[in-house]
């Protein structure tokens, strides 16, 4: 086993992956995962789905890649940070995308799928700011948003609890270990209130409490104040996880459904950058104009 790093002030603690054949465990008796990750194939299109609202085509006039100022489109790079951070390994051939049901074909109430495709011609001009996709408002990304494959995730271990750092945004997921029950009802949040137990070296999160603010994808805009989510981390080898979520949300759809995705361990030394997502940012004015003066 490599040499582990321990934090003994605040309690945190990073340890490396044990050799091949075993699994490194923290001082509580935690199997170990920690370290920085990219995630991969988590979000993945439904059967049927809408046309993408935002960039259809290409033909969105908002698109940096149809602007007349010579600019032309972002590098490369920006579309295969994944690749760049995963270094020398390769994209592997794992369950990605919705596995359940197996035909894709999600189980929406027939009128809110309806109301879901009426909202999302709304979003391309946007008709006002509710329908601004959420990542252009730099709001926080629940769980399925975030640059999937683009951005690092740090998972963070130590006493009772499993953190997870999204470069994106900045966003901390605190996961509790400890036996609480969920906060009461009236308490919403942007990436719920995550609670977790060790099954083997699978961690299994519960997570409910959302706001309703979040989405799942561009075609799916929007997810209600009565999500509930049920997360399985499994530790594949020393350098994988394998990630698969049950998704209910009953004012949305009939009964549950499931994606799959996987974390791959990104080379040892990449740290995370600064995000700056509101600095700067000409969004909101590009779409509705420059605000009049009072």
């Amino acid at each position: 086993m490599r040499a582990s790093l321990t934090a003994i002030a605040g309690g945190l603690w990073l340890c490396c992956a044990a050799a091949s054949g075993q699994t490194a465990h923290t001082p509580d008796g935690q199997p170990e995962l920690a370290g920085m990750y990219t995630r991969n194939g988590v979000v993945g299109l439904e059967a049927n789905a809408p046309e993408n609202p935002i960039d259809p085509s290409g033909k969105n006039p908002l698109s940096v890649s149809n602007r007349g100022d010579g600019l032309g489109p972002y590098p490369k790079i920006f579309g295969e940070g994944g690749a760049v951070l995963r270094g020398g390994q390769q994209r592997q051939q794992r369950r990605t995308g919705i596995i359940d049901p197996p035909n894709k074909i999600l189980p929406w109430i027939p009128e809110q799928d309806k109301l879901r495709r009426e909202f999302l011609v709304r979003m391309n001009p946007a008709a006002d700011l509710r329908h601004v996709e959420l990542n252009a408002r730099c709001a926080l990304p629940g769980l399925f948003q975030g640059e999937d494959n683009n951005n690092p995730y740090q998972f963070l271990q130590r006493p009772g609890e499993v953190v997870i750092l999204y470069d994106y945004n900045h966003t901390s997921r605190v996961i509790h270990l400890d036996g609480r029950p969920h906060l009461g009802r009236n308490i919403r949040l942007f990436m719920g209130d995550s609670l977790g137990h060790w099954e083997g070296n699978t961690l299994v999160v519960d997570t409910t409490n959302f706001n309703g603010r979040t989405a799942y994808s561009r075609e799916i805009p929007y997810l209600s104040d009565e999500l509930h989510t049920v997360e399985r981390f499994t530790i594949a080898d020393a350098n994988t996880i394998d990630y698969e979520v049950t998704i209910q949300d009953p004012k949305l759809f009939t009964g549950p459904w499931k994606v799959a995705g996987y974390f791959s361990r990104v080379p040892q030394g990449t740290e995370s950058l600064e995000f700056a997502c509101a600095e700067g940012s000409q969004t909101l004015v590009n779409i509705f104009g420059v605000p009049p003066e009072h």
